[in-house]
């Protein structure tokens, strides 16, 4: 009878296996909290909180995939099914987005200046920049500067990372960086950096989302939908806000 049992399991279990969707997770996001040296972060601990929700059920297996912005754009294009991940809808066209569906809002992000608290620096416009150093990260453009910086009247010091920045700053090298609040809120939690000032007025803000390709169809995006929808009353997304610092920019829908 035993063997009867298992020879039948083992029989099933392909077909079982063979029904669960495979769902890409797309992600251009590479900084932390997102993403840290591990491989691990916030957006690996979100596909795995989409794995093991208990409305899934084993129907999805979703997998995270990390992608330069480029690539993303090119998946769209294709119209490939998918979801992008920590996506602010302000930053991608009317037609890269026809063939998916925006969530509501996951994060409520902004960029940051960050200075020393011995000489706090309050941004008011971008002329407020033009007697400091600003430090900001190589290939990232700041809506709102760029053509001070162009000209010449704000002075841009790039760095690879924001990590490398916050050092910069540290050591006197520049005035002020600008970050988004989602990594300055990991970061003043890890590196205890509580003390350094932050303006009361940020560069922009903006809204981290989920996109859903339209052709991953009705089951898959009735699952995301609703597992977006009871996200404020997850407990496990609730112990990684806290884990990572970032109750601040959590949404209450």
């Amino acid at each position: 009878m035993h063997r009867l049992v298992l020879l039948l399991t083992l029989i099933l279990l392909p077909s079982v296996c063979g029904a669960q969707q495979r769902v890409e997770v797309w992600t251009y996001h590479f900084s932390p909290p997102f993403v840290l040296d591990d491989a691990q972060g916030l957006s690996q601990a979100f596909v795995e909180l989409l794995n093991n929700n208990a409305a899934n059920d084993y129907r999805f297996r979703f997998e995270l995939v990390k992608l330069p912005r480029k690539r993303v754009d090119i998946r769209l294009a294709r119209e490939r099914p998918g979801v992008l991940l920590w996506a602010t809808p302000n930053f991608f066209t009317a037609e890269q987005a026809a063939n998916g569906k925006w969530s509501g809002p996951l994060l409520i992000d902004q960029q940051d200046f960050v200075s020393l608290p011995d000489a706090p620096f309050e941004y008011e416009n971008p002329e407020s920049l033009h007697n400091l150093v600003l430090g900001g990260v190589l290939g990232h453009r700041y809506e709102g500067l760029e053509a001070d910086i162009a000209s010449g009247a704000i002075k841009r010091q790039n760095a690879q990372g924001d990590l490398q920045n916050l050092e910069k700053l540290l050591s006197g090298r520049i005035g002020t960086l600008l970050i988004p609040r989602s990594t300055w809120l990991y970061y003043r939690k890890e590196k205890k950096l509580q003390d350094l000032y932050v303006s009361n007025t940020p560069l922009y803000q903006f809204t981290r989302h989920l996109w859903v390709a339209d052709a991953l169809g009705q089951a898959a995006t009735q699952y995301l939908a609703r597992f977006v929808e009871n996200l404020p009353e997850n407990p496990k997304w609730q112990i990684l806000l806290f884990h990572y610092g970032l109750q601040p920019i959590a949404t209450a829908q």
